[in-house]
């Protein structure tokens, strides 16, 4: 079962190595595949090799880039270095509009050793780095203009350094501690203002405007670069669900690395700044990146970007000067400068409209978002130590004092022709489904939502979903069962279906099969809203929704369908007061045999008084750490069952299973319901995510000896989840939960941890009993004598919605 980084519940831990690991697992196999012409793929329909083989040209004769076997005059060994270096580029590129590929390039006579005098010395100043890249986009715009006599090509983005050295970038989604802070990005021209020197707007540098990340390294080897440019990239996605791939680059003293993440993986192409194919090569990614436009860059057509004001509070910096992205060198007077507007200024109050709308929403209820740091204190990205005076010491970091700051956020008000509301859920991963949940509006009375879903089904599923959905419609429909009612594939631009290898790579039938990733295909589902787990009103309101649930599941299995992905996150609770809860998202089921679970009637209760009577002595303090262990890997294993961790063919015990794994990790995961107003306000936007914010306020860490319900091999935690389950260890299990669930549940009821170590006590060891072989109707009468046992408890807690 693949993991990915982006689809882990919130409780988990997100710091930098754990995520680290998570990326690892979730790209296995699927990593770094070279593309030698992902840059003629990108951007080749803006600058074609010719183009940039004629500006490397000028760029010789005004001494941008040198080679040393050229001496100055040399016009016959320049032709042959130029025509080496184009003849190795074409032979690399896919879209070759300029000539027909002829024979194979022989290897060069004379081997030529290319140089940029202006690139900045080691170690690489992000300030400096920026200036530089944005020169070399000027200089070749401009050459790009008198080459083609074409003054109407107008840049639409440009790259910028971050304004805080020292933290984390805001509205990366992320909860806590992780290093979202890259060293360099490209932002629209609309984040721009100024006249001879284009500075960055601070509102514009958050993930939601980001077109693309980067890493610098000093050191020579890209590797290191590359691993941290991925977590840059899988922020961007988590930021911008709706894109179809994301992009990230790392540039190093002497070569260049661009990266495109699909749902099947990641591609990348390394230039060496060397050599002449890879100078060509610079030059038509750097001038692509300026000119393209939201789509080269991922954007899906089919969503309608609007922009809205966030006020966020991010860590506050001692007063320094505002750092630039560097001059705009269109102004110097350079040989290649000539034909162009005096500065970008112009472009910059009227971009092309790079997005389609800008308003202003009602505010949502929001915590601070992204207060997470960076790098660590006194180190750069590179690895270099900062000194005082170090022009990149823009500010010092501040562990108590806040700002609050407005940023201007990218938000999606259209998806697929229904007006958007906001995002219910995201999984933000680079490679995976890439599940996203659009809570959008009837096109009826206006006034109801729904749950639009996107995601990217690996064709080779494609078969099995449509056979489950085939078979609901056969069917008629459960009250606990939310069925999409409606399914279809959106087309790529040449009218096919849109894929990761195909329309995205570009790839042809005989490529796919010679590839070990999958190909996947966007698809689109329309369903109910229901309420997300998270925002449950007291401990009953969750157990009626596990019931809902695991009668849905019953159901499914009475006609044949299993589901295969219990979680928290398939699990919606119903609005009404007393109502119950339902299943959803069948990406993962499969048809089955008719009535494939066997009930029967389940064994008489074991006493537990003795255990529960322990429960009630003065409360011991909690351990001295309540951090969770850093797992390795996550996704949806805390909640997989021993046989499946194990490679058993799945089973519905096996979901079953899972629904006591939800049910456990849910008390340990929430610090009681939030406030009464916060979930009708809720209610009203539709329960959307607060733009930026990574975790709900009430989402706690897991402790320590759960989180390792995620960590290790399957084996490992397959190994653990049994041993707890022994009839030996069931005091030992709830005496690990209790002081957890105290701590998190006390405030609302003293008399509240007790009821709930009961409950999962009993439903501990009814699995534990049965040997895991649970049938639906006994957990669910275990749950409904809780329920009736403890309905005097729901009284501590406000019922805050309407109807």
């Amino acid at each position: 079962m693949k993991q990915s980084a982006g689809s882990k519940h919130p409780s988990k831990n997100h710091t930098r190595d754990v995520d680290d690991d998570q990326i690892n697992h979730e790209l296995t196999k699927a990593r770094y595949r070279r593309s030698l012409d992902l840059a003629d793929l990108m951007f080749g329909h803006l600058v074609t090799t010719s183009l940039a083989r004629d500006i490397l040209d000028r760029f010789l004769a005004d001494g941008t880039v040198t080679c040393e076997e050229i001496k100055p005059n040399e016009e016959e060994e320049t032709r042959h270095a130029l025509n080496a270096a184009y003849a190795d580029a074409v032979a690399h590129a896919c879209l070759r509009s300029d000539e027909p590929l002829g024979e194979p390039t022989p290897e060069p006579e004379t081997t030529y050793q290319w140089s940029w005098p202006k690139f900045p010395t080691t170690p690489i100043n992000e300030n400096k780095l920026v200036a530089f890249l944005n020169n070399i986009a000027d200089s070749a715009l401009s050459t790009a203009r008198s080459i083609l006599q074409d003054d109407s090509l107008q840049p639409r983005n440009r790259f910028a350094a971050p304004v805080d050295k020292h933290h984390a970038i805001p509205l990366s989604y992320e909860p806590n501690r992780e290093d979202m802070h890259p060293d360099f990005m490209v932002l629209p021209l609309a984040a721009f203002s100024g006249d001879k020197e284009l500075e960055v707007k601070e509102a514009y540098v958050n993930f939601t405007a980001m077109l693309l990340a980067g890493e610098s390294k000093s050191a020579q080897n890209a590797r290191e670069g590359l691993i941290q440019v991925q977590r840059y990239m899988r922020g961007i996605k988590r930021a911008q669900p709706w894109l179809r791939f994301a992009t990230g680059m790392t540039v190093g003293k002497d070569f260049v690395a661009l990266l495109r993440g699909d749902c099947s993986g990641l591609e990348r192409i390394e230039l060496s700044l060397t050599d002449g194919r890879g100078c060509i090569e610079f030059i038509r990614i750097i001038l692509g990146i300026v000119l393209a436009d939201k789509k080269a860059f991922g954007h899906n057509p089919d969503v309608e970007i609007g922009e809205r004001n966030v006020s966020v509070d991010i860590p506050e910096l001692r007063p320094a000067a505002t750092p630039r992205t560097g001059p705009n060198f269109m102004t110097s007077g350079s040989t290649s400068q000539s034909g162009i507007p005096p500065t970008f200024s112009e472009y910059a109050s009227n971009p092309g409209t790079p997005y389609s709308a800008s308003i202003d929403l009602p505010s949502v209820d929001q915590p601070s978002a992204t207060s997470s740091t960076g790098s660590k204190s006194g180190t750069t990205s590179t690895g270099s130590k900062r000194g005082p005076d170090d022009e990149m010491s823009q500010g010092k970091r501040s562990k108590r004092r806040k700002r609050t700051v407005t940023l201007r956020a990218f938000i999606p008000v259209r998806v697929h022709s229904r007006e958007c509301i906001g995002i219910l859920f995201t999984s933000g991963s680079i490679r995976g489904r890439g599940t996203t949940v659009y809570v959008v509006v009837g096109a009826g009375d206006g006034k109801t939502y729904f749950a639009l879903k996107t995601s990217w089904q690996d064709v080779a599923r494609a078969g099995d979903q449509a056979a489950v959905l085939k078979k609901l419609s056969e069917h008629k429909p459960h009250p606990n069962v939310i069925i999409p009612s409606k399914l279809f594939d959106p087309t790529a631009k040449d009218g096919g279906v849109d894929s990761t290898l195909g329309s995205i790579r570009a790839l042809l039938n005989e490529e796919m099969q010679q590839l070990k990733v999958e190909n996947r295909i966007l698809t689109v589902t329309i369903s109910e809203l229901w309420r997300p787990v998270a925002y449950f009103w007291s401990p009953h309101d969750f157990v009626r929704g596990v019931i809902g649930a695991l009668l849905g599941h019953e159901y499914l299995c009475e006609i044949g369908i299993l589901h295969r992905d219990i979680s928290e996150n398939n699990i919606v609770l119903s609005l009404c007061r007393s109502g119950l809860g339902a299943l959803i998202d069948f990406d993962m089921a499969i048809v089955g045999r008719p009535n494939m679970h066997q009930d029967s009637a389940p064994p008489p209760r074991v006493s537990k008084k003795e255990i529960l009577a322990s429960l009630l002595q003065p409360a011991a303090p909690l351990p001295a750490s309540d951090e969770p262990y850093k797992a390795p890997r996550t996704g949806t294993t805390p909640y997989m069952s021993i046989g499946v961790l194990r490679g058993e063919p799945h089973t519905h015990y096996h979901d079953v299973e899972s629904f006591l794994y939800v049910l456990v990790l849910f008390f340990l995961s929430y610090k009681g319901p939030l406030p009464k107003e916060t979930l009708r306000r809720a209610q009203v936007q539709g329960f959307v995510q607060p733009v930026g914010a990574g975790r709900l306020p009430h989402v706690t860490a897991w402790p320590a000896v759960f989180e390792r319900w995620a960590s290790g091999t399957f084996r490992e935690i397959s190994d653990r989840k049994y041993s707890a389950l022994g009839p030996a260890s069931h005091a030992g299990f709830i005496q690990d939960c209790f002081p957890h669930i105290r701590s998190r549940w006390e405030l609302a009821s003293q008399s509240t941890a007790p009821a709930l170590a009961d409950l999962i006590l009993d439903c501990w060891m009814m699995f534990s009993r049965h040997d895991l072989k649970v049938v639906h109707s006994q957990f669910i009468e275990v749950l409904q004598e809780w329920l009736k046992q403890y309905a005097d408890e729901e009284a501590y807690y406000a019922y805050p919605f309407d109807g």
